[in-house]
């Protein structure tokens, strides 16, 4: 998924960016800098400065779904699109600054209701990060999508993020890679990516 070959990698004269997090003011409030922190991605960084994580050039805020309580919860979700890959991909993230996040068990069965998932999650160590991951698809009125999940607990006290990402065909009548090892890693390279902050 390139934004590049999208049309949306392209620059101003004044040389700021014309892609997707420059072009809508709400979005651009999380993004550090106009310079990619890597190929296709910049940096993103929440409101509550609690966390930061890649975030695709052509990802777009969803406003209408963010949430804060101060610095203690914040809920931010954006949509990637690949029209041309009939590819669509929304991302959820709620951080969590409070006790309630030390609960694991409580923290496991909300995600699991949020996913409408009946299972076992995986648990592993990222530089000293621990993951609680799962992933599975669902159907609905002939809809497929493909759902990877987790819920990311740092060695500090009080904090937490549950991620989720949500990929499903665009256009349900025509084929589309969903499913495949490819944007399962994309997913991935974006949830290992998140790094929490000192706030």
């Amino acid at each position: 998924m390139d934004a590049e070959q999208n049309g949306q990698g392209t620059t101003r004269e004044d040389g700021t960016s014309e892609t997707a997090p420059y072009n809508d003011e709400f979005t651009k409030d999380f993004i550090k800098s106009s310079e990619e922190k890597e190929g296709g991605f910049y940096e993103f960084e929440s409101l509550t400065k609690g966390y930061s994580m890649l975030y695709p050039k052509n990802g777009k805020a969803d406003k209408a779904a963010y949430e804060r309580n101060g610095d203690a919860f914040e809920s931010f979700s954006f949509l990637e699109e690949d029209i041309d890959a009939n590819l669509s991909i929304y991302y959820r993230m709620i951080y969590e600054n409070q006790p309630r996040a030390n609960d694991k068990e409580v923290n496991l069965r909300l995600l699991s209701t949020y996913t409408s998932y009946d299972g076992d999650f995986e648990e592993y160590n990222r530089n000293g990060t621990i993951y609680h991951y799962a992933e599975h698809h669902l159907e609905y009125k002939g809809r497929k999508t493909f759902q990877y999940f987790a819920y990311i607990k740092p060695d500090v006290k009080d904090k937490a993020v549950s991620f989720i990402g949500d990929i499903t065909c665009y256009d349900q009548e025509q084929p589309c890679d969903a499913d495949s090892e490819e944007m399962k890693q994309r997913i991935l390279k974006i949830m290992h990516s998140i790094e929490f902050g000192s706030r």
